[in-house]
């Protein structure tokens, strides 16, 4: 039974999650497929090169809706999970709000963030897969640590693509990846042909998480010793994230409180997918519940973009996939919310936004930044720059709540900063911080070329 103490729902680990819970099998349309350049929805032969088999029959059989968690698997998520679901019961008080607030704190992992949930069972199945080692693609350490750690975990070697710092040559997460002695390349490389015209055409400060899972994708199509693993957007990456939304599920209903609001933001999308996933059912029965997600003001997929066949990579390698993008062709600006800089919505959130049972909001940078120092001063812990988008849209609620007079429960997902030599709040604090709007002529541009293949 979930035990409460004070402002903390904790769960027991015989309470670990056993199965992952597919929010695909909720939605009430069929998930478009994955198709090849062939023209043809791809097959598990294709894919089989690149992939480790049980991640290819997750990503193609959307209607299953439980996927077993693997003994080893189970037993790496027991380092730190279950994870504490805590009332932010200080930010209500700051806030003056009859919400009650609760998050789900998942900065416990080896990684500092929900990172480690998809890339412990990615580098399980290489693992029994055979092969020796790991590929991907990523913007920053976190995904660095997560990877590091899973492949450390089961005696794999890594091999990470990273985005540049801007102006410094290095690929951000090189203090991460000497830690697990993972090999780092600062993305766009020389390594790959993608990375090379990159350097070429557009110069060593132009990298994207997008340009970065393109040279990983090429590597891996070359390489038959090496699998490729994917940190979001893919089906299989959001069924892994679904033991947060159904620990949650069980904590809250400890309190007997069920959410009125679940909010996330969102990049390609696979956290939030796995922290609505328990409640994606009800969502779909016609309960009164807002399934909330939330984008960067510069990259916002759901909101500026189209429902359209595209490419998880820059480069058009990999399979597409219909979601909301705003076409691989357009490149983010520079921002401090790396991880949300990316052109494309996970299918699941996609389809789900498209039948109406998500909505879309878009905050800037200085808005979010500002909303992440109030939670910071209110409940002490200093966030990553996703999660203060997140908490954005919560005081916005919260505060609805607050100027109409009623309660609601909400429901949210935090990771902390694992910055340790400077604080994240310092470009706001200085006065330097800068939006950055997303750039209508390079946004037409994109959806004209990506209208052009439809």
């Amino acid at each position: 039974m979930p035990t409460v103490v004070g402002h903390r729902i904790m769960l027991s680990g015989r309470e670990l999650p056993g199965r992952w819970l597919n929010p695909v099998a909720d939605i009430p349309v069929k998930l478009p497929p994955m198709m090849s350049k062939t023209g043809f929805p791809v097959t598990q032969l294709e894919l089989e090169p690149i992939f480790p088999r049980p991640l290819i029959q997750q990503e193609l059989n959307p209607g299953h809706r439980h996927f077993a968690i693997p003994g080893p698997v189970k037993e790496a998520y027991l380092d730190w999970r279950p994870t504490p679901l805590i009332r932010a019961h200080r930010l209500e008080q700051a806030l003056e709000t009859p919400a009650r607030l609760y998050f789900k704190f998942e900065g416990g992992s080896p990684s500092g963030s929900y990172e480690s949930n998809t890339a412990i069972p990615q580098a399980h199945y290489v693992r029994e897969s055979g092969a020796g080692t790991i590929v991907t693609g990523g913007a920053g350490g976190l995904w660095v640590m997560a990877m590091g750690h899973a492949a450390a975990q089961f005696g794999l070697k890594a091999r990470i693509y990273s985005v540049r710092e801007p102006g410094t040559g290095r690929a951000w997460g090189e203090a991460a990846a000497n830690i697990w002695g993972v090999d780092v390349v600062a993305s766009p490389s020389e390594s790959t042909r993608v990375g090379r015209h990159r350097l070429s055409t557009k110069g060593p400060d132009s990298g994207s998480i997008a340009v970065a899972l393109a040279e990983a994708y090429e590597e891996a199509t070359v390489r038959p010793e090496v699998k490729f693993a994917m940190p979001t957007l893919l089906n299989f990456t959001a069924l892994h994230q679904s033991v947060i939304g159904q620990e949650a599920a069980k904590q809250l209903a400890a309190v007997e409180a069920g959410p009125d609001y679940v909010i996330g933001s969102v990049g390609a999308g696979s956290h939030f997918a796995g922290l609505i996933a328990p409640f994606v059912k009800d969502r779909v029965a016609g309960q009164e519940l807002s399934l909330v997600a939330v984008e960067e003001a510069s990259t916002p997929s759901l909101s500026r973009g189209i429902y359209a066949y595209d490419a998880a990579d820059s480069a058009g390698l990999m399979p597409t996939v219909q979601m909301y993008t705003v076409g691989r062709d357009y490149d983010p600006p520079g921002i401090l919310s790396g991880s949300m800089r990316y052109h494309g919505v996970a299918p699941v959130i996609s389809a789900l936004f498209r039948e109406k049972y998500v909505q879309a909001v878009v905050h800037s940078q200085i808005e979010a930044y500002s909303a992440g120092l109030i939670f910071t001063r209110a409940q002490g812990i200093i966030l990553s720059p996703s999660s203060m988008y997140t908490v954005k849209e919560v005081i916005e609620q919260a505060m609805r709540c607050r100027q109409e007079g009623r309660e609601a429960v909400i429901l949210f997902s935090i990771t902390p900063s694992v910055e340790t030599e400077r604080s994240i709040y310092d470009p706001l604090l200085a006065g330097t911080m800068q939006n950055r709007e997303i750039e209508e002529g390079q946004l037409k541009r994109s959806l004209a070329s990506l209208r052009g293949q439809l």
